[in-house]
Formats: structure tokens, sequence, C-alpha cells
């Protein structure tokens, strides 16, 4: 820590020379009697003016919150000495509003009186408003030492990581996959066996269960027939998010629809106990493990929140998605504004080598508006769209259905409409 004096020194000492000089110049000795406090005042504080040592330990109330909630953070402070302690917390800068003024930072400071006997606790609070990993173990300290004429300057040097949650959306629709594993799980298989959906008859033959037999049919047929039923399957699904990064928008508000959006379809997948994986596509490749359970949830939501954001200039050839990231008979959901052609093109792979693939557009509805719009900015934002339109219409001839998602309205209504686009798909001429 580094120690400073405070205004109070000079201020201090330039009265005491002035009354001293009034005294023997100007032959008036009261005036050192009124000056004679701030005399005392110096004298006491420069025989108390050692550094004092200040030991922070801070710890969150709670590692994971959620977007809008309240982060409290507990900071135990001892000292080697008598002193005041001032703590202003120092976050990442993303932590706090970017319409945040230093007045409405600084209201955060806690100040607390610490003796060399006992540890005081400090509790601070701040509001979580960017979803992410933060850290927010950083505390700015200043200690004003007995009397006032000094104060210490410092910095917490341990860190502290805080996740900061989207918003948690309760979908109701749920995407069903075309390919499915062997595995019980929610999904309608095409196949035929053992389930609850009614799919045809046929003829009863060896090995077939008593209780598949359809008596109704066999009465009036006087023959046996059997029902057959679609079996639940589950299935893998991969979630592909967009991590590049194009110029002039507004990246983290994009993103952030893409790790909502990601989140909540993971948690409806993951509670209908289909394996989920994520593959994270930007400036380079990564990759969680297809697996289910809460703590599989978990890991998903950490690497998203621990996604880094890459510019579209770094334009080299990426890697593969490897065997391990994308098993066999995936359902790959890409999340992305789909402004990367690196990004399309990676889609359109995925897709050759024959996994079921569907695309949500989050690309923010501010993203797409100006100002003052002029005819040439019309002009291209229409031949913009056209091209977004014919995109959309190379991914439905290649079988990836493609809807468009910008948070103003439901993530399920954005679900129903590329689910009921499979549907007609699948009735025109399959996937």
């Amino acid at each position: 820590m580094t120690r400073r004096s405070t205004a109070r020194l000079p201020t201090a000492l330039a009265l005491c020379c002035l009354g001293a000089l009034v005294a023997v110049f100007a032959g008036i000795p009261e005036a050192s009697l009124l000056v004679g406090p701030w005399a005392v005042l110096v004298v006491l504080g420069l025989n108390r003016s050692g550094p004092v040592a200040v030991e922070v330990l801070v710890s969150p109330e709670h590692e994971r919150v959620v977007v809008g909630d309240t982060v409290t953070l507990d900071s135990q402070v001892t000292a080697t000495g008598d002193a005041l302690v001032t703590l202003t917390p120092n976050p990442a800068r993303e932590f706090w509003p970017t319409d945040a003024t230093a007045a409405e930072r600084s209201a955060q400071s806690t100040v607390e009186l610490v003796t060399s006997d006992r540890t005081a606790v400090v509790v601070s609070e701040l509001p979580a408003n960017e979803w992410g990993a933060h850290d927010v173990g950083r505390l700015n300290i200043e200690v004003d030492l007995p009397y006032g004429l000094f104060r210490q300057h410092g910095r917490t040097a341990a860190t502290e990581t805080v996740r900061v949650h989207p918003t948690a959306s309760q979908l109701r629709q749920l995407l069903t996959p075309w390919l499915v594993r062997r595995v019980a799980g929610t999904h309608r298989s095409a196949e035929s066996g053992t389930g609850i959906e009614y799919a045809d008859l046929r003829r009863y033959g060896p090995g077939d269960s008593v209780r598949d037999i359809n008596w109704r049919v066999s009465a009036r047929t006087n023959d046996l027939w059997v029902s057959q039923r679609h079996p639940d399957r589950a299935s893998d699904v991969i979630l592909l998010v967009d991590s590049f990064v194009e110029s002039g928008h507004d990246v983290r508000r994009i993103f952030g629809l893409v790790a909502e959006a990601s989140i909540a379809l993971a948690e409806s997948h993951l509670g209908a106990t289909d394996r989920v994986g994520l593959i994270e596509f930007g400036g380079l490749v990564r990759w969680v493990t297809p697996g289910t359970g809460r703590v599989q949830l978990q890991r998903l939501t950490d690497a998203l929140l621990a996604t880094g954001l890459y510019r579209n200039a770094a334009d080299r050839e990426l890697p593969v998605f490897s065997a391990r990231a994308l098993p066999a008979r995936s359902f790959v959901i890409a999340f992305s504004p789909m402004l990367d052609s690196r990004f399309v093109d990676a889609v359109t792979a995925v897709r050759a080598r024959g996994h079921d693939v569907a695309v949500i557009d989050c690309l923010a509805e501010e993203a797409l508006q100006t100002h003052q719009p002029t005819t040439a900015t019309r002009l291209a934002m229409r031949l913009w769209l056209a091209d977004r339109e014919m995109m959309r219409d190379r991914f439905a001839e290649q079988g990836v259905i493609m809807a468009a998602w910008d948070g103003s309205g439901h993530l399920d209504a954005t679900l129903a409409e590329i689910v009921a686009r499979r549907r007609r798909a699948v009735r025109i001429g399959g996937p």
C-alpha cells in the first residue's frame, strides 16, 4: 500500500506557521493560542503516522446468481493498528451497467473502523446486470490513519469469480430430432417397437407379445392382429455456438441471446433424458462432451459464460469437428446471428456429414436499425435482407430449418416455427 498525506496536513502546518508569524512579528501572542490545537494535531498525527498493515479476505455469499440479482460480498478486515478503512468494490468493467456513473459506483463504498484487537466484517452489495463470469474480488482500499493527516491506498490482490447466469426461460416446446439413439427417452422414433404412440397394424407372428394383440380388429377379421407402436428414444443434442465478432453490432447483446437460448434448450433436453454437448466455434474450436444430468448442465453453463469472443479479422483455417465432439446421429442446434461466412460453411459441412441440423438466428432487432437511414442505406439493407433470405432457402434445400429469435418474444414461438417447418419438410420429401 502507498501512503500519502491528506489535505489536512498542509492546512495544519500553514495555520501553525501563520499563527507563529502573527504572534512574533505582529506582537499578538493570542494568535498562538488560536492555532495551538492545530499544532497539537500535527504533533500527535506525526507521532502516529507509522504504516498500518491491513489484510482483507473477500468471499461472495453466492458463486452463482441470475441477471437482476444482487451479489453480496463479505470482507473480513484485520489491521495491525487503529484505522478507518474504506472499501470500494472494483469488479470487472463488464460487470457494471454501461450507464453507471462514477457517483453510483462510489456509493458502493463502505467505511469501517478497524482496531488491532478485533476483525471487522464489511458487507458490500453489487447489482448483477451483465451475464458472464466476472471477477468481483478486487476491492480498492483506503486507510485513514489516526488524526487524518495520512492516508494509505491499495487494492486487494486475490480474485473471486461470480458467474452471472442469463434469465432462465421455461420452455414448453421441444425440438424432436429425426435421428435418435437406441436408448429409452421421450422422442418418438419412426421405427416400430415398444412404445405408446400407435403406428400400424400387422398380423400376429411368432414371438409377438399377447399384450400387443388388438382384440377389436382380431374379432372383426377372425384372425390375430397386433398393434405396432413408435418407441420413445433419446438423442444426442449438440449446441453449436457462434463466438465470432462482427464489428458494428452490439456483441454482448447478440451473444447474450445465444447464451440464453442455449442454456434454456440444454435444460429442456437434459430433462428429456437426452445427452447434451456443446461446441464453441469462433477463433478456436472447443467443446463439452455430451452428457446427462444436472452436473452436465453446470458444465455447459460454465462453458458458455466463459466463452471468448473473437474478431472477424482472424481469418484462418479452423479444425474439423472431432468425432468425440460430434457423435454419429447427433441433433445439432446452431445458435448464431449468421454474420460470419465461416460459421455458415460449418453448418453446411455438419449437415453434409449426415447430422440433423436446425439453426436459430439470434440477430437482435436493434442491430438492424439505423438512426437516420439514407436512400443508399435502405437499398443496402434490402439487398442484405434478400441475401439472408437466399441463405435460408439454401439451408432449406439441404434440410436445415432456420428461424429467427431476437429476444423480443418467447423462445417457444421460434421453436414452434422450427417444428412446423420440419414437419412440412418431412411431408414434402423427407429430411
